[in-house]
């Protein structure tokens, strides 16, 4: 007990500026919320805490029954003590269970206080943003909206609905990323990608999306009678109703249920910047780091969600744009923010 304390309080000094930016993020968002006297929306914010515990239980339930069954297999005389055995080498080594404790604390509290702002916005900040941004997107591609240009390649039914498929994607795979990355060995990579996720979305999720509050593509006409993406959600819905697989239709129904009803457990419209699009950028700098064949797949998956996130209505261009951006910026700072926190970690005597 007394090693597996000392471990938990030296990992805590590689975390402080993690917890730093989170508590920033926090005291941030509250303090907004109180001074203008909004409810904020909980509900979704509680759900997705759910989901992620879900997701972290049955994870860790799989990898213990893999466990058992391997080594039935291998006919261990002693399982059960072949079984501790392996799990405090799992837990114990290099302080695993102390770093995936942090990181995995670090990402649910981050999700729930993003969360909350996020299905508070509308009621902070007024969409207003919306027509500046269709008129970026025509200065930015030519005089022409951005999503036809795509469709051009991805307007087709197999084209839509396996780019439908990828971006649903999504969920699963940043749900994989905050399970695993607290366990992986490499903890300069790890932390970098906490830091990183950290600052993109306290800056990107909430200040970015409070200032720049905008309804994105599938939403404009409703709010405001505005037809430009109107031949775009028609070759969506014609594309449903002949194979029923483009999902992104449902969930835009949900939210802007959500929105005008106020009920629903999920909520949350904002489009500028795009952190399906951060977060892809996210990964495929991970990717990236790792070498190999990683690094194109996490090319192909970053650009796949991009132009996803536009042939599906959710995005104007510009959104992703500047939600890559702000994630390649946060990457490279968070080298510099990793090597500090490393510099200063404590030494085991130092810690106990």
């Amino acid at each position: 007990m007394t090693m597996l304390l000392s471990s938990f309080s030296r990992t805590a000094a590689d975390y402080r500026l993690a917890y730093l930016i989170l508590l920033a993020h926090t005291a941030a968002m509250a303090s907004l919320v109180w001074y203008l006297g909004v409810d904020p929306h909980y509900q979704t914010a509680s759900l997705y805490v759910d989901w992620s515990f879900s997701a972290v239980t049955t994870m860790a339930s799989v990898y213990m029954l893999w466990t058992v069954l391997k080594m039935l297999a291998r006919r261990e005389e002693h399982p059960m003590a072949a079984l501790k055995a392996h799990m405090e080498k799992v837990l114990l080594g290099n302080d695993r269970l102390a770093h995936a404790t942090h990181s995995t604390a670090i990402f649910v509290a981050m999700i729930f206080v993003f969360s909350t702002v996020k299905s508070t916005i509308p009621a902070i900040v007024p969409f207003s943003w919306d027509e500046s941004l269709i008129r970026l997107d025509r200065a930015l591609f030519g005089g022409v909206d951005p999503y036809v240009l795509t469709s051009k390649v991805f307007g087709n039914a197999y084209a839509l609905v396996a780019l439908n498929f990828v971006y649903n994607l999504w969920m699963v795979i940043f749900t994989i990323s905050m399970i695993v990355v607290p366990w992986i060995g490499n903890h300069e990579l790890r932390l970098r990608y906490i830091l990183t996720t950290l600052l993109t979305w306290f800056v990107g999720g909430n200040i970015l999306a409070l200032l720049l509050s905008s309804s994105g593509p599938c939403f404009v006409e409703l709010l405001y009678g505005d037809d430009t993406y109107a031949p775009l959600m028609a070759l969506l819905k014609n594309v449903d109703a002949d194979t029923g697989m483009v999902w992104a239709l449902i969930a835009q129904d949900i939210l802007w249920e959500a929105y005008t009803r106020d009920i629903g457990a999920i909520s949350g419209i904002s489009a500028m910047p795009s952190l399906h699009v951060a977060v892809a950028v996210i990964i495929a700098c991970v990717a990236w780091q790792r070498g190999g064949v990683s690094r194109e797949i996490g090319l192909a998956y970053a650009v796949t969600i991009y132009i996803g996130s536009i042939q599906l209505g959710w995005h104007y261009a510009t959104d992703g744009i500047v939600g890559g951006g702000i994630a390649l910026l946060f990457w490279k700072a968070s080298a510099y923010l990793t090597e500090w926190s490393l510099s200063r970690r404590l030494e085991p005597a130092e810690a106990v």
